[in-house]
C-alpha cells in the first residue's frame, strides 16, 4: 500500500511539472507573436512617416493576415505627454504621437493575449515600442 501512494504522488508531480512547461511554452509562443507583431506596426508606421490613412489600411491588412485576435471593445490606457493616441477598430493595438524639439516620433503598444478560454480575457499584458524620431523639415 506504501509504494502505491508513492507512486500516485510522483505521478502528480510529473503532471504538474508537465503542465508548467505548457505554460511556459503558450507564454514565450504568445510572446514572440507579438514582438514581431509589435515590430512590424514600427516599421509600417516608419515607412510612411505618419499614421495615415494608408499606414492604418496597411496595418489592417497585415493584421488580418498574420492572426493577431481581435477584441470587441479595444481600450487604450492613457497616457501623459503625447499629442494624438488612436485605437484600431477590431484589433487591439495603440498608437501614440509624442512632439519633441527635433520632430516627432510614434509610441506603438500591442497586447500579448492568450486563447485560453477563462484566462484569455483576464491576462492581457502590453508589448510597446517607439519609432524613431521623424523629422520635421
Amino acid at each position: 500500500m506504501r509504494e502505491s501512494i508513492a507512486n500516485s504522488y510522483v505521478f502528480n508531480l510529473i503532471i504538474i511539472f508537465i503542465g508548467i512547461i505548457i505554460v511556459v511554452l503558450v507564454g514565450s509562443l504568445s510572446y514572440s507573436k507579438t514582438f514581431k507583431i509589435k515590430n512590424r506596426l514600427v516599421e509600417i508606421i516608419e515607412k510612411h512617416k505618419d499614421f495615415d490613412y494608408s499606414a492604418q489600411q496597411e496595418i489592417a491588412n497585415f493584421l488580418r493576415n498574420s492572426g493577431y485576435v481581435t477584441k470587441k471593445n479595444p481600450k487604450c490606457p492613457s497616457k501623459t505627454g503625447f499629442e494624438t493616441g488612436w485605437h484600431s477598430s477590431g484589433y487591439k493595438y495603440c498608437v501614440y504621437k509624442y512632439n519633441t524639439a527635433k520632430g516627432y516620433y510614434f509610441h506603438v503598444v500591442v497586447f500579448i493575449s492568450f486563447d485560453i478560454p477563462i484566462i484569455g480575457d483576464i491576462l492581457e499584458f502590453p508589448l510597446s515600442g517607439e519609432t524613431r524620431i521623424i523629422y520635421d523639415i
